[in-house]
């Protein structure tokens, strides 16, 4: 095991993290976390849930390209199961070192945990008919999760606002901005949606963002250059969420809300 300079202030390689005013909530904070690789969100996942662990862990809402809804195997399970989730560093570790490199099995190896609730993944991966339908997995602990995938915006929004989910992690992959993804197809060509729909879909006003807004316990990026093109690609698509939501923007001294009165 490394032994870390700092055992009680660790997190995953390049990624970094802003705290946050609630987006509506007067009296509460937030975290937002940014990273190349999607399945460091599996650390802040377990960071968040664990200064409100006698809660019930929130449901995630994730936009991506991919469906990530690879399940743990069993020598994954023995291995999470012996994780120590109390410890940053060896959560850290794990997910750069264990979760698989690939990106695709961190969210159902952060529900084996119990470090999320229900699973609303809304994306754009061509799959067979199958894939598409809802499944269930049993945790750890014996707990039920429903996994759902949706074809479109439209759809994912139904189902949240019909739901019955009180807290949320939101999850945005770059490549979901991304509609022709030529590095999954293997052509290298790849085609994006228009910065006018990007800025409807996510505008804070549009049903589905207030609503997860008015839940919100933590949001995460992967920004996943390779996956969008390239990292100017990646880049434009970020600087067009700080755009949207943010200022001055992200990192910067006072950074927050646009909505938000400057601390």
């Amino acid at each position: 095991m490394i032994e870390f300079r700092n055992p009680h202030y660790i997190e995953p390689p390049g990624a970094l993290r802003e705290i946050l005013s609630h987006p509506i909530k007067k009296s509460e904070a937030i975290e937002l976390a940014i990273f190349q690789e999607h399945r460091y969100a599996f650390f802040y996942w377990n960071k968040w849930i664990r200064k409100n662990k006698d809660e019930k862990p929130p449901c995630l809402v994730s936009l991506d390209w991919h469906q990530d809804l690879c399940y743990p195997e069993d020598i994954e399970k023995e291995w999470l199961d012996d994780l120590d989730l109390s410890s940053d560093a060896k959560v850290s570790l794990y997910s750069w070192a264990k979760l698989a490199g690939n990106n695709d099995g961190h969210i159902l190896c952060a529900a084996y945990l119990n470090l999320i609730g229900n699973i609303y993944v809304h994306c754009r991966q061509e799959s067979w008919g199958a894939a598409w339908e809802d499944e269930e997995l049993i945790d750890t602990y014996g707990n039920k999760h429903i996994i759902k995938k949706f074809k479109t915006y439209h759809e994912l929004q139904e189902a949240l606002l019909k739901s019955s989910e009180t807290s949320v992690f939101f999850d945005i992959d770059l490549d979901f901005f991304s509609v022709k993804n030529g590095l999954s197809d293997g052509f290298f060509k790849f085609t994006y949606l228009k910065e006018k729909e990007i800025r409807e879909m996510l505008d804070k006003d549009n049903p589905l963002i207030k609503w997860v807004f008015e839940r919100l316990k933590g949001f995460t990026i992967a920004t996943e250059p390779e996956h969008c093109g390239g990292l100017l690609k990646s880049n434009k698509f970020l600087n067009l969420i700080n755009k949207i939501y943010f200022s001055p923007e992200l990192f910067a001294p006072k950074c927050n809300w646009k909505w938000k009165p400057k601390y």
